[in-house]
């Protein structure tokens, strides 16, 4: 599982809930804060999470991201690329 998978499956993720609002996202840049863009919220951020656990099976451990970069889209696929790739215990 590549970063760029994870955010492939971002995108489609976030245009699946933003559909019939207009928007339309075609690349999310590295330094994207989703939560300061407007893209999620906190509550979004969770489910986001439970997104990211339906897709691809399994818990995503989310305490060793640094809180600020929790909803930065650089960071945060490279980390959830990381985690799936660790084996499952």
């Amino acid at each position: 599982m590549t970063p760029e998978s994870v955010r492939l499956f971002l995108i489609t993720y976030l245009e699946g809930k933003t559909r019939g609002q207009g928007s339309h996202i075609e690349h999310l840049h590295e330094d994207c804060d989703l939560l300061l863009d407007g893209w999620i919220d906190s509550f979004g951020l969770l489910q986001l999470m439970a997104a990211f656990r339906e897709r691809y099976g399994r818990e995503i451990d989310f305490d060793g991201l640094p809180p600020e970069e929790m909803t930065v889209v650089g960071p945060l696929c490279r980390y959830v690329s990381t985690q799936l790739q660790q084996p499952q215990f």
